[in-house]
């Protein structure tokens, strides 16, 4: 399992989607945000329950092309097999 501070993953909060830690926002927010071309700052503008530090490891998976299904697996399970970029992408609830 890799150490990711910036994602909690539980059954329990956006039914065991990954969200920032602390928070209730989902990383398929931030994946969907960055793909129609908003910028970091505006995004933290947005949700000011995200810190600067989290919204940065994200981003640098994201960069990596992780997929939230991707994370998913790294946060709450053994490690994972699968490779950048593979997986499927979904749009936030």
């Amino acid at each position: 399992m890799r150490n990711i501070d910036a994602i909690t993953v539980h059954p329990e909060i956006q039914d065991g989607a990954p969200v920032f830690s602390g928070t209730r926002i989902r990383i398929e927010t931030f994946f969907d945000y960055l793909r129609i071309g908003v910028s970091l700052n505006e995004f933290l503008d947005e949700f000011p329950s995200i810190t600067h530090d989290q919204a940065m490891e994200v981003y640098h998976l994201a960069n990596q092309q992780f997929t939230p299904d991707q994370i998913r697996s790294m946060v709450s399970g053994p490690d994972t097999t699968l490779a950048p970029g593979a997986g499927r992408v979904y749009a936030a609830a």
